[in-house]
């Protein structure tokens, strides 16, 4: 069993925020598969499954995020190892796509805390650059909106994440980083 988690915070003042692009992508990834979203309470977070893997939304704030994902890894009995953590990442140019496994947080809140609870670096991460401003500090930039440009190129870029998470069910981590980094 596998489990992909797109991280971004909860409610309409933050849903088109540049953190919120973890978010973005696996609402339309469910999209894509046909999957609705259900809320586990105890799980404090939204979850899809399918027979080889589970898709989820924490309902957490982002630094909370390792909350609710250590409960469905623990649920599903999930090995660290077939995790992957969909998130926003301010050291990227905007668009460009990472796949990495084992790898710190880079002062990512949301990852800080997915680390923090399942007690590892080992899941994978793909993350998605939205770049910086050097105009704006970095907690400031992540949570305003996207600019117009870069709305204009969103559809593009969630669509090739969506192309990543499918290479990554279907032929595992590395091949998925060889292809997509």
């Amino acid at each position: 069993m596998k489990l992909i988690v797109g991280l971004g915070n909860p409610g309409a003042k933050f849903k088109n925020t540049r953190h919120n692009l973890g978010f973005m992508v696996i609402d339309n990834f469910a999209r894509a598969q046909g999957f609705a979203w259900r809320y586990n309470q105890d799980w404090m977070g939204y979850f899809s499954k399918s027979d080889d893997f589970v898709i989820a939304k924490p309902s957490t704030y982002m630094n909370k995020s390792g909350e609710s994902i250590i409960s469905i890894t623990n649920f599903y009995k999930v090995d660290k190892k077939d995790i992957l953590v969909i998130h926003d990442d301010l050291d990227l140019a905007f668009g460009k796509i990472r796949l990495s496994f084992d790898s710190a947080s880079a002062g990512h809140r949301g990852v800080e805390s997915v680390i923090d609870s399942l007690g590892s670096f080992d899941f994978g991460r793909l993350r998605i650059g939205i770049g910086r401003s050097p105009n704006i500090d970095p907690e400031k930039f992540v949570l305003e909106e996207f600019s117009s440009d870069e709305q204009g190129k969103l559809e593009e870029i969630v669509k090739t994440s969506i192309e990543a998470i499918k290479s990554y069910l279907n032929d595992g981590i590395e091949a998925t980083m060889n292809s997509f980094n």
